[in-house]
């Protein structure tokens, strides 16, 4: 039977820590290996009529993110978690909108309704949904608006009373 989701989490967690102990040539030895992966990876990619179906799932997705064989853009994929975002966001009065990828970065823009900025816990949340959609990028950049610090003089607020 296949692994769950959580189980292969697991695994890839396990595994990042087997590897920072590997010396040298054995690093060098798991690096071919990933290339030789990836090349397969690619022909498997070429070889389907729609390969979308094999890119849904989230580690066969991640694993031809990573090998540069996704059939879609980061920026689709993007732009498809930021989607799956909308009710969390609305939730928060804030949207986002991704403003494009360059090298390895997104680029994405916050707005928030009725408040300054964006509370940071939803910051992070649009961060890890759009490095979980692109693993390929390593950095996401948010532009949002700088609170203006707002001066009520004191007679303003005597005025008002």
């Amino acid at each position: 039977m296949g692994w769950d989701d959580e189980r292969v989490r697991e695994h890839v967690q396990r595994l990042e820590g087997l590897l920072d102990g590997l010396d040298p040539g054995a690093h060098q030895a798991v690096q071919a290996l990933v290339e030789l992966y990836g090349e397969a990876f690619g022909r498997i990619v070429r070889l389907c009529a729609d390969a979308s179906e094999l890119a849904g799932d989230e580690l066969v997705g991640h694993l031809l993110a990573m090998h540069g064989v996704h059939p879609e853009t980061p920026e689709a994929r993007v732009r498809r978690a930021l989607a799956g975002l909308e009710g969390f966001l609305a939730k928060h009065r804030t949207s986002v909108e991704l403003t494009g990828v360059d090298g390895d970065t997104v680029r994405l823009r916050a707005a928030t309704e009725g408040r300054a900025a964006a509370p940071r816990p939803v910051l992070d949340a649009v961060e890890r949904a759009a490095l979980a959609a692109a693993p390929e990028l390593e950095r996401v950049e948010i532009e949002a608006p700088v609170p203006e610090k707002v001066l009520i003089t004191l007679d303003q607020v005597r005025s008002r009373a």
